[in-house]
């Protein structure tokens, strides 16, 4: 009823109803009056009466239909429309689908950092609300966010916000318009799933920022084996609303067919993203199930890759982890060649074993066949960093920031290498950006040791020494043992001139000679003796 009342409200059908009784009243005033004076019969009164009853609702089913937005009136189709597989049934204007059964590197481009303008063929898609009774079902939400944000980034001519910048409002009561203007894009996309064992609840609306106006919505009832026609159902429909084309190619082949796999694969994605050592074990864990239930999931490869690479490079570099993500990235890319999830899993693989060129071939490869793919630009340029190719790391980066405007990891790694290459300008603009998005990030994940060990040096930098110290403790008290924290807050000590509290923690900490070898932010105690026999 909430969500009738408020369609209801977005669509003036109150104010239609409210305008219409006013006039009604004033001609049923005038008519009496009049009608006597003019000598018409009694009778006419009462065709006037009828006349009026009959056209309210009338009156309301244009109102209903039409959509009057800055451009003139515009026919609506957003619940005039054909129903998936199965039977429809119309209720407050909402189809509800009742669904049953069913290389060398390559030249970079400078990117430039101003945000793009609004562009009318781009949206962003929020992350889907849980509205299950336990509210335990967050990394279905987020899985099925992440799933429309890759169909959509395969459409051509459509530009769509990056998971970093929509995530960035999870668990936020947002403005739409205000939404929209800050990622700089015409149209959002926001929904709920509310899932009871196998049966789902899928309902998505996709709104118009400059009119604050629904373009399109929906209602599904599904299984959970029907969940991927679905979710190419709302990448179509979202499609034809925008007035694009999706061409079939365009669409992703179903990853599997075991609806089981599919919820493992979700739940492994959702350990990979809150980081951290316990909950990539977690993902290993998930991945690994779904493997099992369907060898031929190529995703669930690449996973599976990822999560053992990224415990290889951060938390426990032995050799398990990097033969893990060796075989299983390889596995993925045999399976699906033209997959980029695929490809970058095989890079970070790649990374853990310190085959550096090898893995920036590699997110290279996965940039091409998805240039819209934060992780390929991004991964790209640690690799840079890990060859002691800076200013070619540094135009990853800008292409990575240009994809995903809301990360904050991106300039506060970035902002270092600039102010080792003498720009200094350009340093504190991205130490303040860096900022900006860490403390964003943290309203959202305040036990997310990451933006603060990563925004102390920034914070460092201009000169807040206390706050940078209270964020090095936060960062330390999240996790004490954490190889990645241990690591960047011996950088912030090495930048505060406390070289022995700096040698202390990368000697606890489980490192990489390259990673040592060109990182900027260590130059103040590169010389020292303790570091010298680090390095050996």
């Amino acid at each position: 009823m909430r969500l009738l009342f408020e369609k209801l409200r977005k669509r003036n059908v109150f104010k239609v109803a409210g305008a219409y009784a006013i006039v009604a009243w004033v001609i049923m005033q005038v008519a009496d009056v009049m009608f006597p004076a003019l000598g018409l019969p009694p009778w006419t009164i009462t065709l006037t009466a009828a006349l009026l009853i009959v056209g309210a609702p009338l009156a309301l089913v244009l109102a209903w239909v039409f959509d009057v937005t800055p451009q003139g009136i515009r026919f609506d189709t957003g619940d005039v429309k054909s129903g998936a597989s199965g039977s429809a049934d119309t209720t407050a204007g909402d189809t509800t689908h009742s669904v049953t059964g069913s290389s060398a590197p390559v030249p970079i481009q400078p990117v430039d950092h101003a945000p793009p303008a609004r562009d009318r063929s781009s949206v962003a898609v929020l992350p889907f609300l849980d509205l299950s009774v336990g509210r335990d079902n967050e990394y279905f939400a987020d899985g099925l966010t992440e799933e429309l944000l890759n169909v959509l980034c395969n459409v051509g001519g459509l530009r769509v916000s990056s998971r970093t910048s929509c995530f960035s409002f999870k668990r936020k009561d947002v403005d739409i318009p205000a939404v929209a203007h800050k990622l700089r894009v015409a149209h959002v996309l926001e929904g709920s799933v509310r899932k009871d064992a196998n049966r789902i609840r899928i309902t998505a609306q996709l709104i118009e920022a400059e009119s604050d106006s629904h373009l399109w919505s929906d209602t599904y009832d599904c299984e959970m084996e029907d969940i991927f026609a679905i979710q190419r159902d709302i990448a179509q429909k979202i499609v034809g609303a925008l007035r694009l084309k999706l061409n079939p190619q365009e669409l992703p082949a179903v990853a599997t067919q075991s609806a089981k796999a599919y919820d493992y694969y979700l739940r492994g994605r959702s350990f990979v993203h809150k980081f951290g050592p316990q909950s990539l074990r977690f993902a290993v864990d998930m991945f690994r199930r779904a493997t099992d239930i369907d060898p031929q999931f190529a995703r669930a490869w690449a996973g599976l890759a990822d999560a053992h690479a990224i415990m290889a490079i951060y938390y426990a570099r032995d050799a398990a982890h990097k033969t893990h993500a060796d075989e299983a990235s390889a596995k993925a890319v045999a399976l699906a060649p033209g997959l980029a999830e695929a490809h970058v899993s095989r890079g970070l693989s790649y990374l853990a074993s310190e085959a550096y060129a090898e893995a920036e071939a590699e997110f290279v490869s996965a940039i091409e066949l998805a240039p819209q793919m934060f992780e390929g630009y991004y991964h790209a340029g640690r690799s840079c960093i890990h060859q002691g190719q800076l200013d070619r790391a540094l135009e990853f980066f800008r292409q990575a920031s240009a994809v995903s405007p809301e990360d904050y990891n991106v300039p506060l790694i970035a902002a270092p290498i600039y102010r080792s290459l003498g720009d200094e300008d350009r340093a504190r603009e991205l130490d303040r950006i860096g900022l900006e998005l860490a403390e964003r990030h943290l309203e959202i994940n305040p036990d997310s040791a990451r933006p603060y060990y990563l925004g102390s040096t920034a914070l460092l930098q201009m000169g807040q020494m206390e706050k940078a110290l209270d964020w090095v403790q936060r960062a330390i008290a999240i996790d004490p043992a954490d190889q990645a924290t241990l690591y960047n807050v011996a950088c912030f000590y090495s930048q505060a001139g406390r070289t022995d509290d700096a040698l202390d923690c990368l000697e606890k900490a489980a490192l990489s000679r390259t990673w040592l070898q060109n990182d900027t932010e260590l130059d103040p105690i590169r010389e020292h003796p303790r570091f010298k026999a680090l390095l050996q």
